[in-house]
């Protein structure tokens, strides 16, 4: 999305269009060196409420992760929580207990351990990589399940394994587990709050 009139525009026909049916929240990514939609975003209200940046390592020998079980469920939306990438790329949405269960039932959530010291849940491969939508957990441990999720890949006959970083604990486990960032950008995740 630019920062055009048009773009303004679009903006404030989704504001619309949200509040008509109800919607509590909108929330939307662009690339970090898109300063003209940061400041039409300021201008309808959104707020910044992260900064992510992609990391990939390549699929690697080792030991693969652990299955979820169904128990763990709300462990593992514990870690992994609050937000879920959806598709490859640019759509983030709270993450919910429904979400995990279904996850798990599809065998796509992938444990540190039994106590689940980190979790990761699977989204669907994109370009021969393995796709993990939401991810989470102490340094440890995450750095642990980001090193088996490479030996996963491999399992799987995919190149790689990629996932978006948004904090430091995060950051610190895939430098360690030998994720890099495959590009210098960012991507912003803005989010407004509507009243009902």
């Amino acid at each position: 999305m630019d920062g055009s009139p048009r773009a303004g525009a679009l903006i404030a026909h989704r504001i619309d269009y949200a509040r008509q049916r109800g919607f509590r929240v909108l929330r939307f990514s662009t690339s970090s060196d898109n300063t003209p939609i940061h400041r039409a975003a300021r201008t309808f209200g959104f707020t910044r409420v992260a900064t992510l940046t992609r990391h990939e390592a390549p699929a690697a020998t080792g030991t693969t992760p652990s299955r979820a079980r169904r128990a763990q469920g709300r462990t593992v939306l514990r870690r992994v929580g609050p937000l879920v990438q959806r598709g490859d790329g640019w759509e983030w949405r709270e993450i919910t207990l429904r979400d995990i269960r279904a996850a798990i039932a599809r065998s796509r959530v992938l444990v540190s351990d039994a106590r689940v010291g980190a979790a990761a849940v699977l989204g669907d491969p994109y370009e021969e990589s393995l796709m993990v939508v939401a991810v989470g957990g102490g340094v440890r441990p995450l750095t642990d399940l980001l090193r088996r999720l490479r030996a996963e890949a491999s399992r799987r006959g995919l190149d790689e394994v990629s996932f978006y970083v948004s904090n430091a604990i995060e950051r610190r486990a895939a430098r360690s587990a030998g994720y890099r960032k495959p590009w210098s950008g960012e991507t912003y995740l803005f989010e407004k709050r509507l009243r009902t």
